[in-house]
Formats: structure tokens, C-alpha cells, sequence
């Protein structure tokens, strides 16, 4: 894409994202439960069960995988550009797999503590890289001529399609939070501006640079072995709650003992290091664009529920216990949705074509709930 149009995918895209996640975090202060429970009055309790559960746990196990092959991608280059040792690859990320899992096992407590040195530190490194590379590198590159191949809107589409999963489990964070404003202040103010931030920087140097692989860039501009070991940590820390929460899930997924727990984020998490040595990172976008197309109406149905038919009032909300078909089959019509439709903002249009299939399911099928 063209610089403009990339700062502009990025930065409606994330937007877009954020304004849905408002209406999901408010709701998850509201009732104190985590996203799963939450999903139970729309979808059913063992709809959410194992049906919602399975797709959260495919997600992070995905996740898993993009974040220890850019982890082993790191390390590999910087003992390469630092210290001149020729570590493979494949070794790297086998290697960081385990270090990931046994953290995931064992040092999860430490690891959330250490975040909030990693991530800020990481921003701030990308921040400085910006202004290096810019300076570094010809300007002109930044408005050089590109072979397009996304438009502005399939750019603002991909950019919602890896924040939808935020949209569905904000829930399990803001349960926390006292209160709607504050809920507010910490999504409008404590995610959405370190998030553009980010999406920025992070365009201003793949375009200086001429690569969108943050390790070629951190190497590039001057800063391999303080900016991989940002990168790593970073990444280490992220990783090992996804191995964590994929763990959560198969336990609620297989009615487990949570005594199993440390044995089955043992398997998601191998399974996702399999997937990173096999290069998930070069499927990178079609993984993004699944997640999109399964979060998104998931969202429009949990959004309808609560806000439309529920009026946004804990007293009005309750589980529903096996299946809701109702919620199930208006998730399939944005599914397929999204499937059939390529043109326009696919994965916006999606959550609306969902919502409104609730609310038109619901209103022949349970009169009472959308007319009180």
C-alpha cells in the first residue's frame, strides 16, 4: 500500500476496532464475568463451552505460534549480526517454544510482572527506531512507488480482522474495573493511543527501511542487540499468557481437573511451536482474515444482546444453559457473510449482518425480549 493509505488503514481499522470494544468492555465491568460467561446468555452455556471456547483456543494457539516465530526469527539474527554465530532457525524457535512454555507453566506471575518493563520499553524502541531509520534512509522511500496489491479498504478490513478477538474477551479484563467511565478511560486512553502509536511507527519504518520484518529493521537502523532483546521480551511475555489462556480454555473445553492444566498448555503450546517451525508467519494474513471472519459475528450477536435486547442492564442479563441456537445461527449468517462478501468493510458489515439476524431471530422466536 501507499504510505497514506497504510497510516490510514491502520489507524480507521484500529478505531473501528476500539469503538466495538467499548460496548464489550462496559459490559464486562458490568456483570464481573469473564467473556466466556458472558457469550453464555447469547450462545448458551455449552454453546460457549465448547463451541466458543474451541475457536478462542484455536486463536491463541495461532497466536502462540506468529509470536515464538518472530521471537526465534530475532534471536537467530542477532547471534548472527552480534556475535557472528550461525544459529538455525528452526533450533531458535524450538528453542524459544520451551522457554515460552515453561514459563507459561511455572512463571506466569513473573512473566505478567515483567511486562510492564517489556511492552513500554518495546514502544520506545520502535519510537527511536523511527526516527533512525527516517534518518538513515532516504525520505523518499516512504512515498516511493508501490505494486498495490490492498486497497485502503481491504487494509482497514485486515486491520480489524487481528483486533476482532480483543472485541469478544475484553470482558475478561475490564471484569475488573469499577465502573462504566473508568472502563472507558482505560480502553479509550490506556489501549487505543500506545496502540496507533505502534501501527504508525511501525509503517514509518518497514516503508524507511524497505521490510516489514521488524527484526531486518531493528538490524538495519543500528540497533540489533538492544532492540532484539526488547523484541524478544516482549514477545516472551505476550507469548506465555497465550499459552496460559489456551490452557484455560481446552481445561473448560474437556470438563479437566485443574490440576491438568500445566499438561494440556503443555500440548497447545508444542502444537503452536509446530506451527511457527512450519511457517505460519508466511500464512500470516489468511490467518488473520479466519479470525476475522469467526470473531466478527461472534461480536455482532454478544453486542445485539446485551445493548439491543438486554438495554444494557446487568438485571436484564442471564445464561441460557445447553445451545442457543438463535445465537448460533446468526453467527453462521455473518460467518458465511463473510465468506461470500468481498467488497466494502467486510468484517464491520459482518458484525452488523449478525447483530441484526439476532434481533430478527429473537423477534419472532422470543417476542417478549425484544419488545420489553
Amino acid at each position: 500500500m501507499s504510505l497514506t493509505n497504510a497510516l490510514l488503514a491502520g489507524c480507521i481499522g484500529y478505531a473501528f476496532a476500539m469503538f466495538f470494544t467499548c460496548f464489550t468492555a462496559i459490559q464486562g465491568s458490568d456483570l464481573s464475568v469473564p467473556s466466556c460467561i458472558a457469550l453464555q446468555s447469547c450462545f448458551g452455556e455449552k454453546g460457549s463451552k465448547y463451541f466458543l471456547s474451541v475457536l478462542f483456543t484455536i486463536s491463541l494457539i495461532g497466536w502462540f505460534g506468529v509470536n515464538t516465530s518472530v521471537c526465534g526469527s530475532a534471536f537467530t539474527k542477532l547471534m548472527v549480526n552480534s556475535f557472528g554465530i550461525n544459529f538455525p532457525a528452526t533450533a531458535s524457535i524450538i528453542l524459544w517454544g520451551i522457554v515460552m512454555l515453561t514459563t507459561a507453566v511455572y512463571g506466569i506471575n513473573a512473566m505478567g510482572k515483567l511486562n510492564y518493563i517489556a511492552v513500554p520499553a518495546l514502544l520506545i524502541i520502535c519510537v527511536i527506531g523511527c526516527v533512525l531509520a527516517l534518518r538513515q534512509n532516504n525520505t523518499s522511500n516512504l512515498n516511493a512507488p508501490v505494486d498495490t496489491t490492498m486497497t485502503l479498504i481491504q487494509g482497514i478490513t485486515f486491520t480489524t480482522g487481528f483486533l476482532t478477538m480483543q472485541i469478544t474477551t475484553a470482558a475478561d479484563i475490564t471484569r475488573y474495573q469499577a465502573g462504566r467511565s473508568n472502563t472507558l478511560k482505560a480502553t479509550l486512553l490506556g489501549i487505543t493511543p500506545a496502540g496507533i502509536l505502534m501501527l504508525v511507527v511501525g509503517i514509518m519504518m518497514a516503508k524507511a527501511v524497505g521490510d516489514y520484518d521488524i527484526s531486518n529493521v531493528l538490524c538495519n537502523i543500528g540497533l540489533p542487540v538492544l532492540g532484539m532483546i526488547v523484541l524478544i521480551l516482549a514477545a516472551w511475555t505476550t507469548n506465555t499468557t497465550n499459552a496460559y489462556l489456551a490452557g484455560i480454555n481446552i481445561v473448560n473445553i474437556f470438563n479437566l481437573k485443574d490440576d491438568k492444566r500445566a499438561m494440556v498448555t503443555l500440548i497447545a503450546g508444542c502444537i503452536g511451536t509446530l506451527l511457527a517451525v512450519v511457517g505460519l508467519m508466511n500464512q500470516f494474513e489468511a490467518f488473520i482474515t479466519w479470525l476475522g471472519s469467526a470473531f466478527s459475528p461472534m461480536a455482532g450477536v454478544m453486542l445485539v444482546d446485551y445493548w439491543v435486547l438486554r438495554k444494557g442492564k446487568p438485571e436484564n442479563w442471564k445464561p441460557r444453559s445447553n445451545v442457543d441456537w438463535l445465537g448460533m445461527i446468526a453467527w453462521g449468517i455473518g460467518f458465511i457473510f463473510n465468506l461470500l462478501v468481498s467488497q466494502g468493510l467486510v468484517l464491520i458489515q459482518s458484525i452488523l449482518v449478525s447483530g441484526l439476524a439476532y434481533w430478527i431471530l429473537c423477534r419472532f422466536f422470543r417476542k417478549n425480549e425484544v419488545n420489553n
